[in-house]
């Protein structure tokens, strides 16, 4: 059973969009932020490459943030109603922007990438102090198990378990559910 993840609820009252943050704006990213929007996300996209991260790329994103990843993502209010993604496969801004993740409270944190690479990664925030718990908390691989090839499969998988996520389910089949 995949780990659900009540706490993700929508904001409290204020009429504010949940937000979905996305870090990296590769190829992968176009249809989950496109997606996204659509759900009624706020669309937040971070990446380092000025060339990439382009309002003619994401015309869908709210905010389009260039930097230093790690730092703009501690910026950010990452509350129990974010849900932050990352895509981009680079350990080097993988490591430290999970690093600030973990700290917060993102109700849902994803990472696109095998098991073998997500340990990877997960044994390096080990190492460097990262608690068990807060570990526990990256879905890698991120995503339901629909079968998904595309990209804009992937990004429907990875939504399908942030909406599952919000709404307290485990994202199993309608059929399989007691009635």
């Amino acid at each position: 059973m995949e780990d659900v993840h009540p706490q993700l609820a929508a904001p409290p009252g204020n009429g504010d969009r949940p937000r979905l943050v996305v870090v990296g704006a590769g190829d992968m990213s176009l249809p989950l932020v496109l997606l996204g929007r659509t759900l009624g996300f706020h669309m937040i996209v971070v990446d380092p490459r000025a060339d990439l991260a382009t309002r003619e790329r994401f015309p869908d994103a709210d905010e389009l943030r260039v930097g230093d990843a790690s730092e703009i993502v501690a910026e950010l209010p990452l509350l129990a109603s974010t849900a932050v993604v990352l895509t981009i496969h680079d350990q080097e801004v993988e490591v430290p922007v999970l690093r600030a993740v973990l700290a917060s409270d993102a109700g849902y944190v994803g990472m696109l990438g095998s098991r073998k690479r997500g340990r990877g990664v997960l044994d390096q925030l080990r190492e460097q102090g990262v608690a068990p718990e807060r570990l526990a908390r990256v879905q890698v691989p991120v995503g339901l198990d629909i079968g998904a090839q595309s990209a804009a499969e992937i990004a429907l998988s990875v939504l399908a378990q942030i909406v599952a996520a919000r709404s307290g389910r485990p994202g199993t089949a309608l059929a399989e559910r007691a009635p």
